[in-house]
């Protein structure tokens, strides 16, 4: 999850005081990677752990998740009193995804892409869950960096998502410690070590073939979705 050009200036200071303007002087720095790195995130248990690989042999392995999930809560940079309570509120994406901004599919929102809109590789989707992510022609396992990903969740190391944006419509609370964010422009939908929010997910897949008994499903993923919202 990461924006830091359409914040107020006091949020900008709070951060900046907290922990130094240097960390917030690259443009698009990651809320994923500064939580972590500075631990100030509280972990969360990983309710929506959903990684399954079900590939073939003559067949690339697909992906599937959600980089967000609509009318869900989470703590960014720790939550209140340094950071804020954030919310995407349901169809944020839906103008970005319907006037097909230019996204690319990355791991931990860097590297050369796996899969991209503009090259029909990558579709997007606002649904009633959040921002579906899918690869209808699967991740080319003729690239390294995809060997590796599907190495890693074939061990379950990654399953969840995030995704790079613009909030174009916001809203704060008088102290600046609640954020809702009504509508964004997306930049790239990512595979994470470090999830802002808990309740995304991803998968691996190939088609036509039975689902492992391995992890869970995106059904369940968006049944344990739909409980943790507020």
């Amino acid at each position: 999850m990461r924006d830091l050009r359409n914040l107020p200036d006091h949020v900008l200071d709070r951060l900046a005081d907290a922990f130094g303007v240097e960390a917030l002087a690259e443009p698009l720095a990651g809320f994923d990677a500064i939580v972590v790195d500075r631990g100030v995130q509280k972990r969360v248990e990983e309710r929506a752990r959903t990684v399954e690989l079900r590939a073939a042999d003559d067949q690339y392995p697909k992906l599937e998740g959600y980089a967000l999930i609509y009318d869900t809560s989470y703590d960014v940079f720790g939550g209140p009193p340094i950071g804020w309570r954030e919310m995407i509120a349901a169809g944020a994406a839906k103008k970005s995804v319907a006037e097909r901004d230019d996204v690319r599919l990355l791991v931990n929102h860097a590297g050369i892409p796996l899969a991209r809109t503009a090259s029909n590789t990558l579709r997007l989707e606002s649904d009633d869950v959040g921002l579906f992510v899918g690869t209808p022609d699967g991740i080319d396992m003729r690239s390294p960096d995809v060997q590796s990903l599907v190495v890693a969740m074939e061990r379950g190391d990654i399953d969840q998502m995030s995704f790079a944006f613009r909030a174009t419509r916001q809203e704060w609370n008088d102290d600046f410690t609640e954020r809702v964010i009504r509508e964004v422009q997306l930049f790239d939908v990512s595979v994470v070590t470090f999830p802002a929010n808990p309740a995304t997910v991803a998968q691996l897949r190939a088609a036509d073939t039975p689902p492992s008994r391995r992890g869970m499903s995106l059904d369940l993923a968006r049944h344990i979705a739909a409980n943790l919202r507020i």
